[in-house]
């Protein structure tokens, strides 16, 4: 039901090196002629060819995660601190 790979964007070629956008996508299937009924992807990695062969693979950190808990943080502290303005008067 539950179905994880990794797509690729790309390749891009620029000034002699071939760059690649590797992606983890999960994706909710029900079924065998449904598709998926919830996608989502994310960046992996980025894999550069070097003109001399050499490859490099640069791992994505994934900041979602963080944005989402200190936007979260910040409504808290704005709701707490609007309260407390609010009991003041």
């Amino acid at each position: 039901m539950l179905r994880r790979r990794e797509t690729t964007v790309g390749p891009v070629a620029l000034d002699g090196r071939t760059i690649t956008l590797v992606a983890r996508t999960t994706a909710v299937h029900l079924g065998d002629t449904f598709g998926g009924l919830h996608v989502r992807a994310r960046p992996a990695h980025v894999e550069v060819l070097e003109a001399n062969g050499q490859r490099q693979v640069i791992p994505v950190r994934d900041v979602e995660h963080v944005l989402v808990t200190a936007i979260t943080i910040a409504g808290l502290v704005g709701a707490c601190a609007l309260r407390v303005i609010r009991n003041r008067r």
